[in-house]
């Protein structure tokens, strides 16, 4: 999951150099360089890809502090919706 996240960063920064320099522990918005009109896109693509709805109102940004830490919610995300 943490590949296909921060394929979507250098996806959506049009930045292929950017990818390898990014691991587990990189931080989505300094790391990923991303602005808040791309963190919106960002999010949605998260969404699409992975098959779950995220709510904006309750969405923390703490959750952009590393790669790793957004999969972890992802997947808390996919469990409920799977209930």
């Amino acid at each position: 999951m943490e590949e296909q996240i921060i394929a979507l960063i250098g996806e959506i920064k049009d930045d292929a150099q950017l990818v390898l320099s990014l691991n587990e522990h990189s931080n989505i918005m300094k790391d990923g360089g991303l602005d808040s009109l791309q963190l919106i896109t960002f999010v949605l693509k998260v969404e699409e890809r992975f098959g779950i709805e995220i709510d904006f109102e309750q969405f923390d940004l703490d959750l952009m502090e590393s790669v790793g830490t957004l999969c972890r919610y992802i997947s808390e995300l996919q469990k409920t919706a799977s209930v």
